[in-house]
């Protein structure tokens, strides 16, 4: 078998598929960003239930935040450390997922996004690569969000980087790839990492380490505002397989 010589990471949330307005109670949401404010509600009252406090209704667009970020944005003007605030982190979560698994739970609570299962079935059967996550989701929230539709499969966990395990999403890609070089024996840097997502976070947080960004304008942001961004390529959605592996795989 060929020794992996690329890491291939996809963020979830509006890249992959997105939850349904109907699994939150939110017929007349119109964007991904009201329906993510769902989650971001279910967190507030975890927050509340755990340590009694109210805190104040979220101020920030949730969109390409890690779930560790949001958490410490909704303490925002309260007088609580951060040290505090990582001490009741693992109960937050735990609550959280128990929470969000009564609500994100099968294929009707989530939409698959157009291509994606092309794309993914074709990606799993080279092994010149290593196909994991670079998501804002905590590891739990990211492994029931792509089971709604098998999607768990594709992907090396072992390899990827999550919402727990940074304050902020410019933290996750050296993560992921210390984790992939640990896990697979391989370093990968450069152009060799390739990182698809659907928010200008996706495009910046890989700049320091001049990776490929592959965006996707299937979240609540438009081709132009991507595009600003200066991805290394643009796409409406992943609908044409053969245009999103030659978008993955030009150069490598």
């Amino acid at each position: 078998m060929k020794k992996p010589t690329h890491l291939v990471l996809f963020d979830i949330d509006g890249t992959l598929l997105s939850a349904k307005e109907d699994a939150w109670k939110l017929p007349n949401a119109e964007t991904g960003d009201e329906v993510l404010m769902g989650e971001v509600d279910l967190m507030r009252d975890v927050i509340h239930d755990i340590t009694g406090i109210k805190v104040d209704p979220y101020r920030h667009r949730p969109s390409g935040k890690t779930d560790a970020q949001v958490v410490f944005e909704l303490f925002e003007g309260i007088c609580i450390s951060e040290e505090e605030i990582y001490d009741w982190m693992p109960k937050l979560l735990a609550e959280y997922l128990k929470r969000l698994s009564k609500i994100i739970n099968g294929p009707d609570s989530a939409e698959l996004k157009p291509g994606v299962r092309e794309v993914l079935e074709n990606l799993v059967k080279r092994d010149d690569i290593v196909l994991s996550l670079l998501t804002g989701n905590c590891e739990g929230a990211a492994w029931l969000k792509l089971a709604t539709h098998g999607l768990e499969k594709y992907f090396t966990f072992e390899s990827g980087a999550f919402g727990d395990m940074a304050k902020h999403r410019d933290e996750l890609p050296a993560i992921a790839v210390q984790k992939a070089k640990s896990h697979q024996g391989h370093d990968f840097a450069g152009k060799s990492v390739v990182v698809i997502g659907d928010t200008p976070s996706d495009v910046r947080c890989v700049k320091g380490l001049n990776a490929k960004v592959v965006a996707v304008a299937t979240g609540s942001y438009s081709v132009e505002t991507l595009q600003a961004e200066g991805p290394d390529f643009i796409l409406k959605d992943m609908s044409n397989t053969p245009e999103v592996l030659s978008a993955i795989f030009q150069s490598l």
